[in-house]
């Protein structure tokens, strides 16, 4: 629990009682109270410590929320910290209580384990201040069309809107095709149970294609009408049924009468035709580092694996974040850490270096963003390119 200067004014976590003056006090947003209850009557996994406010004399005055969520980062499995929901009262805006409250989150953050924090904000340059970088994400637009003369394997296959019985089959096609998909939510039961109110999700927008023959799933789409297009929450497929995944679109299209728009993993950019998308920048994303030992840990059987393979040669690497730093020493092809005293002599990533290479990996963007290093080929070693996407439907 934290006083600040301000008379009778304390940024403390969240209790049971606090609950519903926290569904009041995010009405703020301009959007009523049942938009905000299911994130909070309906997750199973919010706890109220996971709040944070500022209450002044026993009215709340601001508000934030921490999303406890893991995340694939290629094999591994790193936890984070979102960010969300943070809303201050009209009234009481102007005062930095967003700042306090970041300020003191972030050591309590550290100490529960979160490796890594994420956000998405209209406000960039806020969460800048405090040690948030920009992650480079892409949305696409696409007006997908029916095939002419349809191909005689779509004669095989039936799109059915999502009925309860189907979970089980999703829910294996989800695992499944993003196994090593970098940015995916690694969702339990519950979550998945618990979504579609979170999203006030219309079932008849999440479609599935089955084979009429043997009744597998050969792959699903998740949409949700916005106002010029349908968002795309998420697409999965058999086996890189890109005809499938065309279908899919072209039915969630058809069926509202509008372009499509959302965000897609690069092994996924074959479904769209040329001339039927736009790529163009998404939602800001932004990024940092909570625990840099804890991040390191979840990483580090990968990378030994990759740098045992490339046969990698000694080299040694700072990573420089908001979290403190530490030196990667890679002696025969295996990664050591430890916390740099005085000077070494290393190449350094920044906070915004990692944040793109952790989740996008060393793609095309990275080689604008780092310009020429002498250590290119052991950064291409320990981030190789990543199938990277955020699902809309994970968004917090």
């Amino acid at each position: 629990m934290k006083s600040s200067s301000k008379q009778s004014t304390t940024i403390r976590r969240g209790r049971p009682e606090d609950v519903e003056a926290i569904l009041n006090l995010l009405t703020e947003y301009d959007l009523p109270r049942s938009y905000f209850e299911p994130f909070y009557l309906n997750d199973s996994r919010y706890r109220p410590k996971h709040s944070w406010v500022v209450e002044q004399q026993g009215r709340l005055l601001s508000h934030l929320r921490v999303y406890d969520r893991w995340i694939r980062v290629d094999r591994a499995k790193l936890r984070i910290a979102g960010i969300g929901n943070v809303v201050t009262t009209h009234d009481a805006r102007g005062q930095s209580y967003t700042g306090q409250m970041i300020h003191a989150i972030l050591p309590v953050l550290h100490q529960e384990g979160y490796a890594y924090s994420l956000l998405w904000t209209h406000l960039p340059h806020l969460y800048g201040r405090y040690g948030w970088v920009a992650i480079e994400q892409e949305q696409v637009r696409a007006m997908t069309h029916a095939p002419t003369g349809t191909p005689a394997t779509f004669h095989t296959v039936a799109i059915t809107p999502f009925a309860p019985q189907d979970l089980a089959d999703v829910m294996l096609l989800y695992e499944t095709a993003n196994a090593e998909r970098t940015g995916t939510t690694i969702r339990s039961t519950a979550y998945w149970r618990e979504q579609p109110a979170w999203l006030h999700e219309d079932l008849q927008l999440f479609l599935l294609a089955r084979d009429t023959i043997t009744h597998a799933l050969l792959g699903y789409v998740r949409g949700q009408a916005a106002q010029h297009a349908v968002e795309v929450l998420e697409l999965a497929l058999a086996e890189s049924r890109f005809d499938i995944g065309h279908l899919l679109l072209a039915q969630l299209s058809a069926q509202q009468h509008r372009p499509l728009q959302g965000h897609f993993p690069p092994s996924q950019r074959p479904i769209f035709r040329p001339g039927e998308f736009a790529i163009h920048p998404a939602t800001p994303c932004m990024g940092r580092v909570i625990n840099l030992a804890a991040l390191i840990q979840a990483l580090e059987p990968q990378w030994n694996e990759r740098t045992h393979a490339a046969r990698t040669p000694a080299w040694s690497l700072i990573l420089a974040t908001g979290s403190g730093q530490k030196v990667l020493d890679i002696r025969n092809a295996q990664i050591q850490a430890s916390t740099p005293h005085g000077a070494v002599a290393a190449s350094l990533l920044s906070e915004r270096e990692l944040a793109h290479l952790l989740l996008r990996g060393f793609d095309v963007s990275a080689t604008k963003l780092l310009g020429d290093r002498p250590d290119e080929s052991v950064l291409r070693t320990l981030f190789p390119e990543q199938d990277f996407v955020i699902w809309l439907a994970d968004v917090f």
